[in-house]
């Protein structure tokens, strides 16, 4: 087994993952792509692979067809079936001969291309450029789909989708994924007193700090209004907590208008966690545990932290069922907001005079 990560000077060029089990033909590929300007990263078995995929959020991967334990057919799907590497490209390295089940199996699985080996260096560049190329184009798409216009950080439907990958990558790694919901105190206040662009300050602000202080494999996004959501992986009670703690104390101590007249705001975070609940437990379920500790800590008093597994039963807050957060689900369509058109008078009957005209002539 072996990896490695070879930066260039050009770090802006796109990072390549090469994955197969023959190190003469690896190192080939890695160096015709290092001569053509790409970073690299490679792996010489699938399961080095995917955790190097994760971690390193390649541009594309070369993958190897024919591996020991996991052949790249695996590879590819295990890829795919995750969130944070569903939209890396695939190209797929055979040396077998290209039948119509080989192909099929490859697009199948999810590739984005296929290449015979031995492969001509211009082909392997020029492919790989079109890839890029369209995933450059979709990447475009998905921000416009999934980004915050006024903070940057994930929508609210992306981060449902975030908190579910959390919950899945918990159960598949026997691991805890925690759920931290920050709330601004008193922003209507602030708006009233000083403007919404003041305001919109405070929460861009808020919103880049959260972004700062996680890892790459943890997810930030924004519920709505100064709500913002954290969805941590691969962590503990008591590292969540003390995120929580750290955010709070760091924020309370960002001045704004720093050069005039000095203003200092709090925030409130509530935590919950997954750590092997049945499979019913989904992103509404910890959604809500979430939101009762985020009232539960505003109710105790404006810059707490608490953590719903520290709430008593009895003490667990009431919250009205539509100014809940968890809603995910489809709602049910109602009657309380409709366009109200005034329905069209019948035409007159034949040779009758028009009422309204009628009117007219009497005025």
């Amino acid at each position: 087994m072996q990896n490695s990560f070879e930066p260039n000077d050009r770090q802006e060029s796109p990072l390549i993952l090469v994955i197969d089990d023959a190190e003469d033909t690896m190192r080939l590929i890695v160096k015709t792509l290092q001569a053509a300007g790409f970073r690299t990263l490679w792996a010489e078995d699938g399961a080095t692979g995917i955790v190097i995929a994760e971690k390193y959020q390649p541009d594309a991967v070369v993958l190897d067809l024919l591996m020991p334990d996991l052949d790249g057919y695996g590879v590819c799907e295990e890829l795919k079936s995750r969130l944070t590497t569903a939209d890396i490209p695939v190209l797929f390295l055979t040396g077998v001969t290209d039948t119509d089940d080989v192909i099929a199996r490859c697009y199948q699985a999810g590739a984005h291309d296929l290449l015979t080996k031995p492969v001509r260096r211009v082909e392997l560049v020029s492919r790989l450029q079109v890839v890029l190329r369209e995933r450059a184009l979709r990447e475009v798409y998905k921000k416009l789909a999934t980004q915050d216009p006024q903070t940057g950080v994930d929508n609210r439907r992306q981060t449902f989708l975030n908190i579910t990958d959390g919950i899945i990558s918990a159960r598949r790694d026997q691991s805890d994924s925690a759920l931290v919901l920050g709330d601004i105190n008193n922003l209507t206040a602030v708006n009233q007193r000083h403007g919404y662009d003041f305001g919109d300050e405070i929460i861009l602000t808020f919103a880049r700090l959260l972004k700062r202080f996680v890892s790459a494999d943890c997810k930030v996004g924004r519920i709505a209004g100064d709500t913002m959501a954290v969805v941590l992986k691969k962590t503990t009670r008591e590292r969540a907590k003390e995120f929580c703690t750290r955010m709070e104390r760091t924020f309370s101590s960002i001045a704004f208008d720093a050069g005039s007249s000095p203003k200092h705001f709090s925030a409130s975070f509530g935590v919950s966690i997954y750590d092997g609940k049945d499979a019913a437990f989904d992103a509404d379920e910890i959604m809500n545990e979430a939101d009762l500790a985020l009232v539960k800590a505003k109710f105790l008093g404006r810059g707490d932290v608490i953590a719903f597994w520290e709430i008593e039963e009895a003490e667990i807050p009431e919250i009205e069922k539509g100014k809940r957060r968890a809603r995910k689900r489809r709602r049910i369509r109602s009657n309380h907001a409709f366009l109200a058109a005034p329905e069209e008078e019948p035409a007159p009957p034949a040779g009758s005079k028009d009422r309204r005209s009628q009117d007219v002539t009497q005025r």
